[in-house]
């Protein structure tokens, strides 16, 4: 295996698909993509999305079965009505489902039609940069539009990875496209009142995104997330993990395939349950550095199917998770004869005493993640300590 990218005298080679690459292999892939023109297909564990790249930045971004409905939500808050759905660019080779629209909407309304695809190029990416890993496909088209405006790239990572920031200081809360369902309607209607709580509990029923509630909300995603967020804090709601992808939709776009990843390692196996997709993600990175092989899962209900499955010689857990907490899921792990002397970790932000003393009668370790960026050091002392000793390598040297 190789962690370089495919390349052809330093160009992405079309219609090739890569598959599990990191966050940070597809945006080295879009920056040397945006020099040319064309559509990159982005399909992560849970959610697809097209880019339509051009002149160094993104003219038009989509996410798969949403791309219209997305854009008459934005559209609303100008007061403007888009046309049918039936005036999609299906004849068009880039199969970008809003090309038609957003082409007749600028010339009848420019300003409010690039605000709008600007609006939704930024909560896009910002999904997608909540995501873990990834497959993509690059579809070079050299006759896009050229009349429409172009979102430098390098523009849009700094200002989405600035929002992020903002996510991951989230508790429940991990990703804009995460449902919510009510746990607690008496609750519920102390919290926000009679006038406010029927609009509440229509948009809690486990079928609206958090996105789309802030929409029905006409409020922006972030401020919405914020009080969902302290509504699962107490109880009342439950932010619902994010359901996989049943098929790949990008195995007819590319011909041949390339699997991007660390170099195939033969290290003790670890695996890790959290509903953070960055934590996750960093863990990996860390982990497979270090020599490990890593099998993550955000979804702790069908955790321990899968720890059956992979044989960890470590399990690390979050304990505030939706579905099921750590220690509800401890209890699942101890009950399976295979997994009962699996050493488990528990890793969460809440380090505190009574945690500490549930993980000791539980017979876990406990590591407290970091907070901030001076905690990490000192996070990275403690899982590597923790790996030399319930894991050691063969050479029980990490690096």
């Amino acid at each position: 295996m190789s962690t370089s990218l495919p390349t052809n005298r330093g160009q992405i080679r079309p219609n090739e698909m890569v598959k599990d690459a990191s966050l940070l292999i597809l945006l080295a892939a879009a920056r040397v993509m945006v020099r040319s023109s064309g559509v990159l297909h982005v399909e992560s564990n849970h959610h697809r999305w097209k880019l339509l790249l051009q002149r160094g930045g993104i003219v038009l971004m989509e996410e798969e079965e949403k791309a219209i409905a997305n854009l008459n939500y934005k559209l609303a808050s100008y007061n403007i009505r888009a046309v049918s759905e039936r005036l999609t660019l299906e004849q068009h080779p880039t199969k970008m489902a809003s090309l038609g629209l957003v082409l007749q909407l600028y010339k009848r309304c420019p300003e409010e039609t690039k605000n709008s695809v600007k609006e939704i190029i930024a909560d896009d990416l910002l999904a997608l940069f909540l995501e873990d890993r990834f497959s993509f496909v690059w579809q070079p088209y050299p006759n896009i539009p050229t009349d429409l405006p172009v979102w430098q790239f390098s523009t849009l990572e700094a200002e989405v990875n600035k929002e992020v920031k903002r996510w991951q200081q989230f508790e429940y809360t991990r990703h804009p496209y995460q449902k919510v369902q009510l746990l607690d309607a008496e609750g519920l209607l102390a919290r926000v009142g009679n006038d406010n709580f029927p609009r509440f509990a229509k948009v809690s029923t486990g079928q609206h995104r958090i996105s789309e509630i802030a929409h029905q909300f006409k409020q922006p995603v972030y401020r919405t997330a914020v009080l969902l967020d302290k509504l699962t804090s107490n109880k009342i709601m439950q932010i619902l993990p994010l359901q996989p992808l049943k098929s790949s939709a990008l195995e007819g776009a590319g011909g041949s395939q390339t699997t991007l990843q660390t170099p195939e390692n033969n290290g003790p196996r670890i695996f890790v349950v959290d509903d953070s997709p960055v934590l996750l993600r960093q863990f990996r990175d860390l982990l497979t550095s270090w020599g490990y092989q890593v099998r993550l899962t955000e979804n702790a209900l069908d955790a321990t199917q899968q720890m059956l499955a992979f044989n960890p010689a470590v399990v690390f857990l979050d304990i505030n998770m939706p579905g099921l907490n750590g220690f509800e899921l401890i209890k699942q792990i101890r009950r399976q004869p295979s997994l009962a002397n699996t050493p488990l970790v528990l890793v969460t932000a809440e380090n505190n005493v009574a945690n500490n003393v549930r993980a000791k009668w539980a017979n876990c370790k406990f590591i407290g993640k970091p907070r901030s960026p001076e905690d990490a050091e000192n996070f990275r002392t403690q899982l590597r300590d923790v790996l030399r000793e319930m894991a050691p390598l063969p050479t029980d040297i990490l690096i």
